[in-house]
């Protein structure tokens, strides 16, 4: 009797340490200075932690069963990232893949997302983690640069275009003073 008693015991701790590891993961995911979200092998939202809320202002209880793609995904970025998400579930782990989000204001926001397989205990797949990274502001300062240098090599084409009108001019006016042969 003694023994059953100790082996319960030890039971319920090692339950108790299981909860506690869980819990702490569980914190760990929800508290990340990332967006991570996943879902399950049929695309629906499973997971959505606080900077994912954050960025997009849904919150976790709104998408959570949702389908990722077709409800938050913008039209020109579904069949890209549905492919994605697909080969993750097959094993093929995608790096540094950038989409668009939908927030709930109904902009969107810029993710850089690397995807990893989830599975389970056995070791099928189960559904899909995304770790992600706001890229919005960077995206917004790429665009700027790339206008800036558009506009100033228009500018140099232009003063280009000005100093051979010039050489023209200045070869035209020389000609006309010379003397007539």
């Amino acid at each position: 009797m003694g023994r059953v008693r100790q082996d319960n015991t030890e039971l319920n701790e090692l339950l108790v340490e299981q909860e506690r590891i869980a819990k702490e993961l569980t914190q760990l995911i929800d508290t990340a200075n990332a967006p991570i979200f996943g879902i399950d092998a049929k695309g629906k939202v499973n997971e959505w932690n606080q900077q994912a809320e954050k960025i997009t202002g849904f919150k976790k209880k709104e998408v959570m069963d949702r389908d990722l793609v077709a409800d938050f995904i913008t039209d020109d970025y579904k069949a890209s990232v549905g492919e994605v998400l697909e080969r993750a579930l097959k094993g093929e782990e995608t790096a540094n893949f950038e989409f668009p989000l939908f927030t709930k204001s109904g902009d969107r926001v810029d993710v850089l997302l690397n995807s990893t397989t989830r599975r389970d205990a056995d070791g099928k797949a189960v559904g899909v983690v995304g770790v992600g990274q706001d890229i919005t502001e960077l995206n917004k300062v790429r665009v700027e640069q790339e206008k800036e240098r558009k506009e100033s090599a228009a500018q140099i084409i232009q003063s280009s275009k000005l100093a051979t009108l010039g050489e023209m001019a200045t070869s035209v006016a020389h000609e006309l003073n010379q003397p007539l042969n």
